[in-house]
């Protein structure tokens, strides 16, 4: 039986490097895939783009471009979108502006889930045009929330597994959508999960997503912005899963 996919791609102003994500997708050799671009407020033509290009090469039928008008964020993105998803389908969480580097990327992944029915998968990744890569395999032995992030590009699951985390997971303390640190947020409550009732996490140590990154930025991880993303990082951590 076959594997159904779902790329699941947030997008904001990523309209120079939009095309390249949709291509890679595009480009797979495995073709049973959809794909819903969440366009989360733009304020340029990101979404026209998609929406343009789809309809070019006659796949509007298979790429959907959601335009929210108000912010939701990556969490809340995924959360809303994931129920509309079905329980069975493996969602690819490909940001808009990456892309992916390797064209069997879902052959690759469809032998994994028939073979080995696993809850999640993951793949090894390049930080721009470099061999670097944070993305690695786990202990099941140890908690999740115990070791460093190692989870990362790109990301896969089967849409029940997210269905089934408690909603507590991906809120605040004050009982708000968490808006940043989004990967750690969605993704350690689900491997939690997946080790907590012995279902096979696979990492593939196969380069097969690019993260559009500027390494060359001055004070890249040196701002407010990457110092909240550490803080709720480690806040999510110490706080665990929510049962």
């Amino acid at each position: 039986m076959t594997t159904n996919f779902v790329f699941l791609t947030p997008a904001f102003n990523c309209e120079k490097d939009i095309k390249r994500t949709l291509y890679s997708m595009i480009s797979q050799s495995y073709e049973n895939w959809r794909a819903v671009f969440i366009d989360d407020v733009s304020d340029d033509n990101t979404g026209q783009v998609i929406k343009d290009i789809a309809k070019s090469l006659s796949i509007s039928d298979r790429v959907e471009v959601v335009r929210r008008e108000e912010k939701f964020g990556e969490t809340k993105n995924t959360l809303t979108e994931i129920d509309r998803i079905e329980d069975n389908e493996v969602v690819c969480r490909l940001d808009g502006g990456d892309w992916l580097t390797e064209n069997d990327t879902l052959y690759y992944l469809d032998d994994i889930y028939r073979k080995h029915n696993p809850g999640i998968v993951w793949t090894k990744h390049r930080w721009a045009y470099t061999t670097r890569n944070i993305s690695g395999p786990v202990d099941p032995n140890i908690s999740i929330y115990k070791q460093p992030w190692a989870t990362s590009h790109l990301k896969t699951f089967r849409a029940s597994k997210l269905k089934r985390v408690p909603k507590e997971n991906f809120l605040d303390e004050n009982g708000n959508w968490i808006m940043i640190a989004c990967d750690q947020t969605v993704f350690l409550p689900m491997i939690h999960m997946c080790i907590q009732n012995r279902e096979p996490i696979v990492h593939l140590p196969v380069v097969c997503y690019h993260y559009n990154i500027n390494l060359d930025k001055p004070n890249l991880f040196h701002n407010e912005r990457s110092y909240n993303q550490r803080d709720v990082a480690l806040w999510i951590r110490e706080r665990g899963f929510l049962p």
